[in-house]
């Protein structure tokens, strides 16, 4: 292997009779000829053999670190707004899983979704963000400054969903019946539709049309619903897990209805539709809530204000 380093070129390195030089950034384009100079020296120091001398190269690898460092904190905080739907854009476009591009980049599980948190205290690494924009075959100015996303208000109206959804079940205004499936003698309308099957042992199996269907996905709560939410549509909340692999979980809610002796539905939305967990987040709160109302005192919306009212010091007119 032909390399050479010279502590005497001070920024300046030669790798196969090439010369670069390190690079301090003073714009993005300059950071992102800097992270390419960064990975090029990370290579040559793992290209070495165990008894070559690799201090020169790392001195260089950290000279050019602190360079990126100084350019990045001079940038001050920044709204990974944009950043985290350009990902979530780029995912949905790729049909790509937030869990395989985390493999796909080498870093551990849950890593994206941490960082990308509104209220996260950890910001992604910008050779994280780097990276995904080279697998995404896009530039960092791109992923965290231009909108590309189509998904986004689709989202914040969901998340907004399930947050009314929760306030009105808090509040005695929805009650919800149990459908079965886990606890509960499953309803007949489940099979009869088609989505649902039940194996000798009882276990609910469930068939969705959006997931691997190399996965066997079971029921592991039971089925909620809303009667008559639309209309003569009930809202159905369905729980699922994958049997063998406890982490790949979610919730679809769907619209389920009978016409004449036909069990039909549609699609409302899947928590699988959002990478990033936020529609997960919001449907385990609302089912928790419903899992707990499941056990309290039944009332009325009327007499739940009335009771209310009362308790805060007013008086019957």
């Amino acid at each position: 292997m032909s390399r050479k380093f010279d502590e005497y070129m001070e920024d300046k390195f030669e790798i196969y009779g090439e010369l670069f030089s390190l690079i301090e950034p003073e714009s993005t384009k300059d950071l992102m000829e800097a992270l390419d100079i960064k990975e090029k020296i990370q290579n040559q120091i793992n290209s070495l053999m165990h008894d070559e001398d690799s201090s020169g190269w790392c001195n260089l690898l950290k000279q050019q670190e602190d360079y990126i460092s100084q350019y990045i904190e001079s940038l001050g905080d920044f709204d990974n707004t944009v950043l985290t739907n350009n990902i979530g854009y780029f995912l949905k476009k790729n049909n790509m899983r937030i869990g395989e591009l985390e493999e796909l980049l080498g870093i551990s599980a849950g890593y994206i979704s941490r960082t990308v948190k509104e209220d996260s205290k950890k910001k992604m690494s910008i050779d994280i963000v780097w990276k995904i924009a080279k697998v995404f075959d896009t530039d960092i100015r791109t992923l965290t400054e231009i909108e590309l996303w189509v998904s986004h208000n689709n989202t914040d109206l969901l998340k907004k969903f399930l947050e009314k959804l929760y306030i009105d079940t808090r509040d005695n205004y929805f009650s919800w019946e149990y459908e079965g499936g886990v606890m509960v003698a499953l309803s007949e309308r489940f099979e009869k539709s088609g989505l649902i099957t039940t194996e000798k042992d009882d276990k609910c199996v469930y068939h969705p049309q959006h997931l691997n269907k190399e996965v066997k996905w079971i029921l592991n709560k039971d089925i909620v619903s809303l009667e008559c939410f639309d209309k003569t549509k009930d809202l159905a909340i369905i729980p699922y897990i994958a049997e063998r692999k406890e982490n790949l979980r979610g919730y679809d809610f769907i619209l389920i209805w009978e016409d004449g002796e036909e069990v039909c539905w549609q699609k409302v939305f899947y928590t699988a539709d959002d990478p990033f967990g936020h529609l997960l987040e919001g449907a385990d709160k609302l089912y928790s809530l419903i899992e707990d109302a499941e056990f309290d005192a039944k009332l009325t919306p009327n007499i739940h204000q009335l009771i209310s009212e009362y308790v805060e010091g007013g008086r019957p007119d």
